[in-house]
C-alpha cells in the first residue's frame, strides 16, 4: 500500500495581481509543484493525507484556496489540523473532514485491514500541542474498539523530543499521557507527525515514527540553544512517500524534494 504524506502547506491568501516579487515562492505554488511531481510519479498512492498547518492563518479564504489547490490530487484526502489552524474555519472549508462528539477533529477508518487514527492536538492560538482528557478518552475507546487491526496515528505535533530545542518546547504538551494510552493497547505499529519543517526518524516506546516534510519550506538543523536558525539554505519543498505492509502494516519511507518554483 503506497500513501502520500505531506504535512505544514501554510497556505497564506492569494498574491494580489501586480503585487512585488518576495523572496519565497507563494505556500500554494509550492504545493501545486509537489502535486504534479506526486502526479507524474505517485498518482498510483491510495491516499494522501496530510498533518497539519494546512493553512497560516485559519481564515476562511485561505481554506478554500488550499482546498482548491489539493483537488488536483487523484487519491482521497484525510487531513488533521496544526497550530496554525483554526477548527472551525477547516471544518467548514473542508466539510468531508471528520470529527469526535467534541467537536474535536479525531476520526478514523479501516483501509484493507489496517485501522487510520487522525488526531486533533491542536491548542487553539498556541504553539505547542495537547490531547486532552476528552481527546485521550476518544483514543482510549478508538484503540480498544480496534483492538484486533494494527494502527497508524497521524497528528501534528511530535510526542518526542527530537534534539531542536525550540521545537521540543512546542510539542505534545502532555506526550507522557499519549504515550501510556498506546501503550496500554499495544496495537499501534507507527506515529506520523510533521510540525518540524524537516523530515526525521526514530523510535519512541518501541514504536517507529516518522516526521514528514514541509511542502512549504524546511527548517535548517538547529540542535543549538539560544542562537536561533543557523545560516545555512532552508529545505527544499517535500512530500513523503510511505510503502505499507499490509500484513503487519510495517512502513518503509522514502522522501521527495520538488525545487522551489522560480519567482
Amino acid at each position: 500500500m503506497k500513501i502520500i504524506h505531506l504535512s505544514d502547506c501554510h497556505f497564506i491568501d492569494p498574491t494580489p495581481k501586480g503585487a512585488a516579487a518576495t523572496s519565497k515562492a507563494h505556500p500554494q505554488h509550492t504545493l501545486q509543484n509537489v502535486i504534479a511531481d506526486i502526479n507524474k510519479w505517485q498518482s498510483d498512492a491510495e491516499l494522501c493525507i496530510i498533518s497539519g498547518d494546512l493553512t497560516h492563518d485559519g481564515t476562511a479564504l485561505q481554506y478554500g484556496l488550499f482546498a482548491s489547490t489539493i483537488n488536483a490530487l487523484p487519491m482521497p484526502v484525510h487531513v488533521i489540523p496544526g497550530n496554525h489552524d483554526a477548527r472551525a474555519a477547516l471544518l467548514a472549508g473542508l466539510p468531508a473532514t471528520g470529527c469526535d462528539e467534541n467537536g474535536f477533529i479525531n476520526y478514523a477508518f479501516t483501509h484493507k485491514g489496517i485501522r487510520f487514527v487522525f488526531l486533533d492536538t491542536l491548542i487553539e492560538g498556541e504553539d505547542a500541542g495537547v490531547l486532552c482528557e476528552k481527546r485521550l478518552a476518544w483514543l482510549t475507546r478508538e484503540l480498544a474498539t480496534s483492538q484486533n487491526l494494527p494502527v497508524l496515528i497521524f497528528m501534528h505535533h511530535p510526542p518526542v523530543a527530537v534534539g531542536l530545542p525550540f521545537m521540543d518546547s512546542i510539542n505534545l504538551q502532555n506526550a507522557a499521557e499519549f504515550g501510556d494510552v498506546i501503550s496500554m493497547h499495544g496495537n499501534v505499529k507507527h506515529i506520523f507527525f510533521g510540525h518540524l519543517h524537516r523530515p526525521c526518524h526514530g523510535i519512541w516506546r518501541n514504536i517507529p515514527w516518522t516526521c514528514g516534510p514541509s511542502s512549504y519550506t524546511g527548517q535548517p538543523l538547529a540542535m543549538q540553544p539560544g542562537t536561533g536558525l543557523p545560516d545555512k539554505a532552508w529545505l527544499e519543498p517535500g512530500y513523503g512517500i510511505a510503502l505499507i505492509n499490509e500484513n503487519d502494516a510495517s512502513v518503509c519511507y522514502h522522501v521527495e524534494t520538488v525545487p522551489n518554483p522560480k519567482i
